[in-house]
């Protein structure tokens, strides 16, 4: 049976807001994908403002997952 790793990235929209930051994350998926990670998911957080009856996202969770080999490292 296939045993899986999975890395969890959290990304705030101020985040996603900032100059470099959209180049920063290109460059990083590239390379965890170059490493054999896949990426699974990539979902909205949201916050809501039950008074003022308002829903924002307020940051993003990614998901990616590999499959486990005997000869890599487990490293994060």
């Amino acid at each position: 049976m296939q045993k899986f790793e999975y890395k969890i990235v959290t990304i705030s929209v101020a985040h996603l807001k900032k100059k470099d930051f959209q180049s920063e994350l290109s460059r990083n998926f590239d390379e965890w994908g170059a490493e054999g990670w896949d990426l699974v998911k990539f979902e909205p957080v949201l916050e809501s403002w039950f008074l003022f009856n308002d829903v924002r996202t307020k940051e993003f969770i990614v998901v990616f997952k590999r499959e486990k080999s005997c000869g890599r490292p487990h490293v994060l």
